[in-house]
């Protein structure tokens, strides 16, 4: 039975696990809470992972990243923001090579974990993955393939159209604060509310954010419609636990598409099916890890080191990082440009 070991790391907490014969199958877990201190949050990942036998190993971080191999930033968390985590080398910190290994974004591994093992129909080939909590981000498979292209999505970041009565400016240092994150993460409904993020469960469901959340999170989905057309958009992360926010999510995408999207995904209830929570629930970000897991193995031909310490391959191996990435990334850099401007010019064209 193969053991696989996965690491998620996240903006406000890493996590570290071991799954038996499944990626799905996890036996054992750990929680670290995310300090300015890498090297000390590495160290105590390390020590943990010391101690378990495992066959292949997964890291999936919080980004900007270098996934490329051959890089010589290859697993890095590169150009980040937060405090102490710029340009540091995790694969290098948790690498000596013995054991398969596959390294991405905290979202482009759960978006393969939910193509891979989710509610994925026959025949599909492509799924979005946006998880919405401190931040906003997107996780894209294609082809069967994670994204990577110029780097990986930042869909988190696109411009949006605001909904209608919304002023507020917004907390991201992207578009003037008018992404998706600096209105919908939870430091922007905290700025909203002006409270604690640790108070936002206390916020009634009546409240008009919620529904200003729902448009900005429908924004993103009518934008990875007309650019990438993923057959699954999965939602997941801690405002998502506002389970309210799925319908109201379903509903702006589809006023937002205002028709022009011509398929009964999105024009019928089917879209209850379309736009979707997790299948595996707060488990989805390491279950991507270990997924990434289980493509090494299968990668190195189903042969494991047998690791008895924390383990990766760093820049070079052919099993370092995902093979064939699709190269849409300059599409959705297009799309931060123009947002949902395109639907006017369709409106308009039809009229």
């Amino acid at each position: 039975m193969v053991i696989y070991a996965g690491v998620e790391g996240g903006g406000t907490t890493w996590r570290v696990a071991i799954a038996d014969g499944h990626p799905t199958n996890i036996t054992e877990s750990k929680s670290f809470v995310t300090v300015q201190d890498s090297k000390e949050q590495l160290k105590a990942i390390k020590d943990w992972l010391s101690t378990r036998k495992y066959d292949c190993l997964g890291i999936g971080t919080f980004g900007p990243v270098d996934p490329r191999e051959g890089s010589p930033t290859y697993g890095y968390i590169t150009s980040t923001p937060k405090p102490g985590w710029n340009m540091v080398d995790v694969v290098g910190y948790l690498s000596d090579g013995s054991v398969p290994c596959k390294f991405d974004t905290d979202v482009n591994a759960p978006a393969l974990a939910e193509f891979m093992w989710g509610a994925k129909k026959e025949g599909e080939s492509s799924c979005a993955y946006i998880t919405v909590g401190t931040g906003v981000g997107v996780g894209l498979v294609v082809n069967g393939q994670a994204v990577h292209g110029l780097m990986h999505p930042e869909a988190g970041h696109l411009c949006l159209k605001r909904m209608p009565g919304d002023d507020f400016p917004g907390v991201d240092s992207v578009f003037g604060g008018a992404s998706v994150e600096g209105l919908a993460s939870t430091v922007a409904l905290a700025a909203r509310k002006n409270c604690a993020r640790e108070d936002l469960p206390g916020v009634p469901d009546s409240d008009p954010v919620w529904e200003a959340t729902a448009h900005s999170l429908a924004g993103l989905c009518a934008s990875l419609v007309l650019v990438v057309s993923p057959e699954r958009i999965v939602l997941s992360g801690g405002v998502m636990n506002r389970t309210l926010l799925y319908d109201k999510v379903r509903k702006w995408t589809r006023e937002l598409l205002n028709g022009y999207i011509d398929h009964p995904a999105v024009t019928t209830d089917a879209v209850d099916d379309y736009i979707t929570p997790s299948s595996f629930g707060q488990n989805a970000g390491m279950v991507g890890s270990l997924t990434l897991a289980h493509i090494a193995y299968e990668e190195a031909g189903g042969r494991g080191g047998g690791a008895g310490s924390p383990t990766a391959t760093k820049a070079g191996g052919g099993a370092a990082c995902l093979a064939s990435p699709c190269n849409v990334s300059v599409a959705l850099a297009a799309a931060a440009v123009v947002g949902l401007g395109a639907l006017a010019i369709a409106k308009a064209s039809k009229k």
